[in-house]
């Protein structure tokens, strides 16, 4: 089933397995100008690849960017919209994992890294993107008559946004702060024209999730009432919907893709 997307769609961490499902998304649901983002410019090309054999009809831009440098993320907006004229859609997925410990026993640069890349680059991104967002033209979007929506924002965050985990306390912090984020700017901008939600996935089988990490998580796993793994394409479904104009009345939700976990 389609979305009917259309328009421009910038992605973060577009080169990673999530970030290039949400690209294969959006182009499946009929975005034909996508922007991918991402430190990892091997990565971007192998995003680059799939698109143009899958959906060659799609425009790919790869920028390769460090998220944590405002200059950086001011530049890749710029860039897109040099190339594109607007940004409809933004999927702000780039973000980083670990450190494991306790917080008494946890080094100050791992905290900064992990909140360097899960916060602040969040924020960056969504700072020159609602920037643009807000001097568009409205579209019509949404079902019967429409309403007019200058663009839609999409933060990655995690169920351990809603909830927490042990050893996990400069992760849980991040995703916890993207929420934060999140709804504040759902409040901020929903006058503006412009919706903001998070998604919240859980456990996402990518190369990422090591088989050690899998065995390590294999009984939190057995007690998700689905009791698997998402894969990749079933995050960047909730991505898309909450970007397409399905949702054109939800802003400030922060959507669990995890199997029935927070629901247990």
């Amino acid at each position: 089933m389609g979305l009917d997307l259309s328009g421009v769609a910038f992605i973060t961490g577009a080169g990673g397995s999530i970030g290039q499902a949400v690209a294969v998304g959006f182009a499946r649901h009929g975005v034909t100008k996508i922007a991918g983002v991402d430190i990892n410019s091997k990565g971007l090309e192998e995003t680059a690849a799939l698109l143009s054999r899958t959906y060659p009809e799609v425009e790919f831009l790869a920028v390769t960017a460090d998220l944590t440098s405002e200059t950086a993320v001011r530049e890749a907006v710029q860039q897109v919209v040099g190339k594109f004229g607007a940004i409809h859609y933004a999927a702000n997925n780039a973000g980083i994992g670990r450190p494991f410990g306790l917080t008494g026993e946890t080094n100050a640069d791992d905290y900064d890294r992990v909140m360097q890349v899960n916060v602040k680059g969040v924020w960056l991104c969504e700072k020159y993107e609602l920037e643009q967002m807000v001097k568009q033209a409205p579209r019509t979007v949404g079902s019967g008559a429409g309403v007019p929506e200058r663009g839609a924002i999409v933060n990655t965050a995690s169920i351990l946004g809603l909830l927490a985990m042990p050893l996990l306390g400069v992760y849980n912090t991040s995703k916890h702060a993207v929420l934060g984020l999140t709804r504040t700017d759902a409040i901020d901008y929903a006058r503006k024209g412009v919706r903001v939600n998070a998604i919240c996935p859980g456990f996402v089988d990518t190369p990422l999730l090591l088989d050690s990490t899998k065995k390590a998580l294999a009984s939190t796993i057995d007690r998700t009432p689905q009791g698997r793994l998402a894969q990749p394409e079933e995050v960047a479904d909730a991505v898309c919907f909450l970007a397409s104009g399905l949702a054109s009345h939800i802003t400030g939700v922060a959507l669990p893709v995890d199997g029935g976990f927070t629901a247990t």
